[in-house]
């Protein structure tokens, strides 16, 4: 790329050094602002004396200063043009020799995503979360199956969620039976919800998504950069705590012995605050739908019929306290 000359600098130093010039005075070659006089024609050294300095009217000297301009604005739109082609060049390099530690790598094709997700299961020691919208193959399930048992035999503590709708999926179902059985705890979600999978917080696994949504399952991005995984392990928090439990032993102790479960806490929380049921669904993120089945599996167990039993029961109930 070519290079963009500098403009003279015609601001306050020069126009001093232009009146000591006017006002006869000899001024050494490091004066402040001589060099710019000189370089835009307003000063000429004198030839048989030393440091001394005639100046040139304007006027004379504006020709010289717009082909500096002219020099540098053509130089300028050649930087411009060039400018594309360059960080295209560099940008090609970049991704061809950076480093596998990188904070955020592009992965494509699933033998690789498969190959790091494996590394980073068999280096995890604390606890792996995994949110997978939508169902999943059996030959994805099969994969997953000797990997996810391994860590559960080692001591991890597994976390999934999944949507509501798998439930009535038998190869999910039977998954889920053989995780929990070996520890693991599996909840579902009736929303929307994005997919990740996290390692304790070091190292999070997420889809590449596109003006459309997710896309491809051939792509996923591998993020290592400690910020962006906690703000991902925060999104698949929210979501964990708004979930059923489904199937496992590891529970966090609030639902043993109560009649609630989490979201039906929200919910009543949401009514007795006077909140409509529509806009009690929007605050707790659950669908209208998804309100009215947790409702209505909540009055079978109480053996009531109406909403104001339900929180007639609830005000004085010891699920009431409970704070999650």
């Amino acid at each position: 790329m070519s290079q963009v000359p500098d403009l003279p600098d015609l601001s306050g130093p020069a126009v001093t050094a232009y009146q000591r010039i006017l006002d006869g005075e000899t001024l050494a070659p490091e004066t402040p602002g001589l060099e710019s006089l000189l370089k835009s024609g307003l000063a000429v050294a004198y030839p048989y004396t030393p440091d001394t300095y005639t100046p040139v009217q304007p006027g004379h000297a504006a020709l010289q200063m717009m082909q500096i301009m002219h020099t540098q604005m053509s130089a300028l739109a050649a930087y411009a043009g060039a400018m594309p082609g360059l960080l295209l060049n560099l940008r090609d390099r970049y991704h061809v020799n950076r480093s596998p530690d990188a904070a955020v790598q592009h992965l494509v094709g699933r033998k690789l995503i498969n190959e790091r997700i494996a590394a980073e299961h068999s280096a995890a020691r604390e606890d792996i979360s995994a949110a997978q919208p939508g169902s999943r193959k059996p030959e994805d399930l099969a994969l997953s199956f000797e990997r996810d048992a391994g860590g559960l035999r080692r001591g991890l503590a597994m976390r999934t969620i999944y949507n509501d709708s798998v439930r009535r999926v038998t190869a999910i179902g039977s998954w889920a039976k053989e995780m929990a059985a070996l520890g693991g705890e599996i909840r579902t979600f009736q929303g929307r919800f994005p997919r990740s999978i996290i390692f304790y917080r070091r190292v999070a696994f997420i889809p590449v998504y596109t003006d459309e949504g997710e896309g491809s399952p051939d792509e996923a991005v591998m993020i290592t950069d400690p910020l962006v995984v906690a703000r991902i392990a925060h999104v698949f928090d929210l979501i964990w705590e708004r979930a059923d439990l489904w199937l496992g032993a590891r529970t966090s102790g609030l639902d043993q012995g109560l009649t609630t479960n989490a979201t039906q806490r929200s919910i009543l929380r949401e009514l007795c605050r006077g909140r409509n049921q529509k806009r009690a669904a929007k605050n707790v993120g659950i669908s209208a739908a998804w309100l009215n089945n947790q409702l209505r599996d909540l009055r079978l167990k109480l053996g009531v019929e109406t909403l104001n039993e339900v929180i007639y029961w609830w005000v004085s109930s010891p699920d009431h306290n409970v704070h999650d």
